[in-house]
């Protein structure tokens, strides 16, 4: 319960967003919205109010999207003793170690565990979004806006878990590569069960075998063999 409390007094006094990210915030939803909403969907290139529309709910679905992912990053780090920042391009999030509230840690100071851990919380939200998103889509299932919603959550986390500097994924793996196997398997098995007509619980289900199947033969055909057994062949 104290933990608790004192993440909440963390949240309360680190949460908020700086202007350089706020900057970067902006600069990025305007990007990713017209990217997202640059086709409305219709055989014509006429800039109407169908199109202003379509653009002003992919704006609202990217800044959505970010917004829930980078608040997953930096309620995280703070529940660790970081402060994460988003930067925009070149260094997606940088984690700083904050002085005083990683006292009791094993690992005094900024570590390549809990710094992967924070990462893994983005593309984890991203898909928890989607999937609290495809179930609203039972009372409306027609609903166009939910389904861009749900899509580009579903490619936001899959990108973003890819092990490729800056993003997430690169940072989760040098973390731990076991846990970047679970929750990347997880990822991916979620993503293909979101995206076909199954029930929202049975894809979680799916979603998490998945990431224990792949986590076994990750370990099996890879890992094992990097704890003082055979190397693998390939």
């Amino acid at each position: 319960m104290g933990e608790f409390v004192d993440l909440i007094d963390k949240i309360g006094k680190y949460y908020k967003f700086t202007p350089s990210e706020l900057k970067g915030f902006i600069i990025t939803i305007l990007i990713l919205g017209f990217i997202v909403g640059f086709n409305d969907g219709r055989a014509t290139t006429n800039i109407d109010w169908f199109w202003i529309k379509n653009l002003i709910n992919s704006i609202l679905i990217v800044t959505f999207t970010l917004l829930i992912r980078e608040s997953a990053h930096k309620i995280a780090a703070l529940s660790v003793g970081y402060r994460a920042e988003y930067k925009m391009w070149t260094f997606g999030l940088l984690i700083h170690h904050m002085a005083g509230h990683r006292l009791g840690f094993f690992r005094y100071g900024l570590d390549y565990f809990g710094t992967g851990l924070v990462s893994a919380t983005g593309p984890i939200a991203n898909m928890l979004m989607a999937v609290f998103l495809k179930a609203l889509m039972y009372f409306n299932p027609l609903n166009q806006l939910l389904q861009k919603a749900i899509l580009f959550n579903i490619v936001f986390a899959v990108y973003t878990i890819l092990p490729i500097p800056p993003m997430d994924g690169s940072r989760m793996l040098f973390g731990s590569r076991m846990v970047y196997a679970f929750i990347f398997c997880s990822i991916i098995g979620g993503a293909i069960f979101l995206l076909i007509d199954i029930p929202v619980l049975l894809s979680v289900l799916g979603a998490l075998v998945v990431g224990f199947l792949g986590w076994i033969l990750y370990y099996v055909f890879w890992e094992k063999g990097l704890w003082g057994g055979p190397y693998p062949k390939w």
